[in-house]
């Protein structure tokens, strides 16, 4: 609209005549972000849960932004604008065009080398990409922590709540009583999360949970080195107490840093190796726990019924099985109705101080001629080490070894790759016998990885095919997309300075997503250019002429666009007034990738059209001099 009315049109015809001369870019490029974002909404899994609410709100905005361009916009421009104000040009803008144009005409001379100087950029930094540690979620913004406690076998309830009760007294001591806000204390049962794996019920265990205020309202205060700092305190207190610490870390449930499935025909070729594999770890800097189903529980007796004896008794076996449950545990025979509860009605042996083993010694069992044997007389009983855990798969049991990790000095992705590197060293002669999957977070980065691939490369087909619908040309589409790639550049450089300059910061699945949403911004600056650079072209101008107009009468346009995104992404990537521990790294990737990308598309795009032109001439006189 400007550059008409610079031209001498009025504003309401300047206002008319610009909308519909960038309709259609403009509708292709908020397409294209549109493209770039809905396939997020089909991500699998909870990640997909998880982020649903982000393409669902940018495409609202998109669209709704599309309407006040071409039709509330254009209104103000044609009735506010002044038609015989001619302010003088900004010296700083004609000196900022008059470098650039020097710069893409350099450029384009030499663009060969100036396309080969920014794919061997674009490879340095996806090397340097695969050296960077990666977290789906990193530890930031972390509001609570759990404090696992195992007492000794034989422990009761009552025991185990007032020991919990000193473990609570003396962690408050440690804990910072401004940020603080409840400690939930809970006996009988230890588990992180719904999907632990290592759930762990009885008398003897019992957990407490630490939850602090919002990590937006204490700036200089970080809950992990507080937890760290309790844990070196209280543990030492309780020599008597297994105790161990973990964070829950914000975001969708991910399961430990490390869990192991390890299962075998043979249930001493799973012990022994769950045993390998936790001495390994014992080993590996870096990890804080472990942990694992091999963990002893309380003893266990094994009736071992003597078949023989039983059929010439005359006992039935499954008979047997059901006297024994209900003399060991009680037997339901009925319930009442309290309020709305259900109370059930249970028989059991009273309470006695020979313990359960001469109990059940003294059980009779009826035999089918109506006589009582006593179960000693047809069984013998063992006492075992039981386990916390017994899981089963397929009818075989599992046995879980999980981990849970300082992420300054080690990353998830990097302990399941040392372990699964070195899983037969540590498995040593069992490594044919015994079968180990992998799960927790190993698992969640895999499969959001995978998730956000697929739906990143529906993206790129949906981009492709509206460029192609808009230039009506199969060539265009590809340069626009060129730009894409080189987004990830400024991305990865700016992770990558920030973790050694400022804090720690790793590659994330969030950083990821700034990625996607960087992609439909790359584009639409792209798309615009070429659109011009094609129109200059029907006109008749010559190739080179074309590409340099078009990117000086863009230039003001993407400059201001990529500037205002980023001065109002900044406040957000550095937590200017408050941070958010999710959207932070997405708009740190978003406005550092821009950085890079608008420099792209004003010197790298121009460059490799010439260059795709080039080609194509080239290939055009191959075909004439065979004919």
């Amino acid at each position: 609209i400007t550059f008409h009315m610079e031209k001498g049109m009025t504003p309401k015809d300047a206002a008319v005549h610009g909308a519909m001369e960038l309709m259609g870019p403009v509708t292709a490029s908020i397409l294209t972000t549109i493209a770039a974002f809905v396939p997020m909404m089909f991500m699998s899994g909870i990640i997909g849960k998880f982020v649903i609410a982000i393409p669902i709100v940018v495409i609202l905005m998109l669209a709704l932004s599309w309407l006040e361009s071409f039709f509330i916009l254009p209104s103000h421009v044609a009735h506010f604008t002044n038609p015989n104000k001619h302010p003088k040009e900004r010296a700083w803008l004609l000196a900022l065009d008059s470098v650039y144009n020097k710069v893409l005409t350099v450029a384009v001379r030499f663009r060969w080398i100036t396309v080969a100087i920014s794919i061997a950029v674009l490879f340095s930094a996806l090397s340097l990409a695969k050296t960077m540690p990666f977290e789906l979620f990193p530890a930031e913004g972390v509001d609570e922590f759990v404090v696992r406690a195992t007492a000794k076998p034989g422990t009761s309830l009552k025991a185990m709540r007032e020991k919990l009760r000193a473990v609570d007294k003396s962690l408050r001591k440690e804990l910072t009583a401004e940020h603080l806000q409840a400690t939930l204390i809970m006996a009988g049962e230890i588990s992180q999360d719904q999907g632990d794996p290592l759930t762990q019920r009885g008398s003897r265990y019992g957990q407490i949970r630490a939850i602090y205020t919002p990590a937006v309202s204490r700036q200089d205060h970080d809950v992990l080195d507080e937890m760290r700092a309790a844990e070196r305190v209280v543990t030492g207190q309780f020599p008597d107490l297994d105790i161990a610490f973990t964070e829950v870390q914000p975001g969708p449930p991910l399961g430990r840093a490390l869990e192991a499935e390890i299962s075998s025909g043979d249930e001493e070729d799973s012990n022994s190796a769950a045993r390998r594999l936790i001495a390994f770890l014992n080993t590996v800097d870096g990890v804080t726990s472990v942990d694992s189903g091999l963990k002893r529980g309380d003893d266990e007796i094994h009736v071992v019924m003597d078949r023989e004896l039983a059929t010439y008794a005359g006992v039935d076996l499954a008979n047997a099985s059901n006297i024994i449950r209900a003399a060991s545990g009680g037997l339901v025979v009925s319930y009442v109705h309290k309020g709305t509860e259900e109370v059930d009605i249970t028989i059991r042996y009273p309470e006695s101080d020979k313990g359960g083993l001469e109990t059940l010694k003294s059980v009779q069992i009826p035999n089918r001629r109506d006589g009582l044997v006593p179960l000693s007389k047809v069984a013998h009983f063992e006492v075992r080490e039981g386990f916390t855990t017994i899981r089963h798969k397929d009818a075989i049991r599992i046995i879980n070894v999980t981990a849970d990790i300082d992420a300054d000095i080690i990353t998830s992705k990097a302990l399941n790759s040392l372990v699964i590197k070195n899983q037969e060293q540590w498995l040593g002669d069992l490594v044919d016998d015994v079968s180990v999957n992998y799960g927790g977070e190993e698992e969640k980065n895999n499969e959001s990885a995978k998730s956000l691939a697929i739906a990143f490369m529906f993206a790129l087909i949906g981009i492709f095919f509206i460029l192609a619908i808009q230039f009506n040309n199969l060539t265009y589409p590809l340069i626009v997309m060129l730009a894409i790639p080189f987004g990830a550049i400024g991305i990865i450089l700016s992770v990558y300075l920030h973790d050694i300059y400022w804090r720690p910061m790793p590659l994330s699945f969030f950083s990821m997503l700034g990625m996607v949403a960087l992609t439909g911004v790359v584009v639409n600056s792209s798309l615009i250019l070429l659109v011009f650079i094609q129109r200059a072209l029907q006109d008749g101008v010559e190739v080179i002429e074309a590409i340099i107009t078009a990117g000086r009468r863009r230039l003001r346009a993407v400059l201001l666009t990529a500037t205002t995104t980023v001065v109002g992404l900044l406040p957000t990537a550095y937590g200017w007034g408050g941070s958010d521990p999710f959207v932070q790294p997405i708009a740190l990737a978003l406005s550092s990738g821009l950085m890079f990308a608008t420099a792209v598309t004003l010197i790298g795009i121009p460059a490799t059209f010439a260059v795709g032109v080039d080609i194509k001439n080239f290939v055009g006189k191959v075909f004439r001099f065979k004919r």
